[in-house]
């Protein structure tokens, strides 16, 4: 009972006191100090925090107080003042968090760098690109499908892509899912530009808001989301040359 009073935020003398007036029912001050082990100096002030907590009432007869326990299930209202408190400190910090995400930015330019580890948590980076509901660039060698599949989450893409109205500007190279992708020619959604030397390359590249998703096709595989505004504007200088040099070119037949 010690151990789950101190969870409570009782101190240990606190919590001597309070299981020494349950035991006690109703007693003088010096009798729960002295069945405490505690000095009774030290005992008043204890006594007038659980008084305050709604635990224990203090009745006086010729000049004697005597405390009374109240009944314990006054603990659970400890409990729900708690939780309203966490809740309510939990609302504060998510309305105030765009503020403080603003203001670490601003002072610095470190990028904030997250990381992914195993297959299946790098379907979590294109999660993220989705929910962004941000245009994306992408660099996607064909092996990314013959590792990761296509899975549902490529239905969502296309699904997000239509809801929202963006666009997708994709770097490939003549991998058959790529080439079956660029055939439909859903120009609404995505746009293709094609090197074949790409099919060499063991990274997908995506591009949006201002990060850069990094996704290693070898294992071990994991991946990364780099935010940082500096960081994407290289990337997306040297995608945008590259999408402009190879306009035209290396068409599937």
């Amino acid at each position: 009972m010690q151990q789950i009073l101190q969870q409570l935020n009782f101190s240990k003398k606190e919590a001597d006191i309070y299981l020494a007036i349950l035991k006690m029912g109703s007693a003088p001050i010096s009798s729960i100090a002295q069945k405490a082990k505690i000095k009774r100096s030290n005992a008043y002030a204890i006594i007038e925090n659980l008084k305050e907590k709604g635990l224990i009432s203090l009745s006086e007869d010729k000049g004697k107080q005597t405390v009374i326990a109240q009944n314990p299930e006054k603990l659970l209202k400890l409990i729900e003042l708690e939780k309203q408190t966490i809740n309510e400190q939990e609302d504060e910090i998510i309305s105030q968090l765009p503020q403080f995400e603003a203001l670490g930015k601003k002072n610095s330019t470190m990028p904030l760098v997250r990381y992914y580890e195993g297959k299946e948590n790098m379907w979590k980076i294109l999660g993220d690109m989705i929910e962004s509901g941000e245009t994306s660039w992408m660099v996607v060698p064909g092996k990314f499908f013959d590792i990761y599949g296509k899975k549902v989450m490529m239905k969502k893409i296309i699904q997000k892509r239509r809801e929202i109205g963006n666009k997708g500007y994709v770097i490939a190279d003549h991998h058959k899912e790529e080439v079956r992708l660029w055939r439909l020619e859903e120009t609404d959604i995505r746009e293709y530009r094609f090197l074949p030397e790409l099919k060499d390359l063991d990274t997908a590249i995506f591009l949006y808001g201002n990060k850069v998703a990094l996704l290693f096709l070898k294992k071990p595989y994991y991946g990364l989301i780099i935010d940082n505004q500096e960081f994407f504007s290289v990337f997306k200088f040297m995608f945008d040359s590259l999408w402009r040099e190879l306009r035209g070119k290396n068409l599937p037949k």
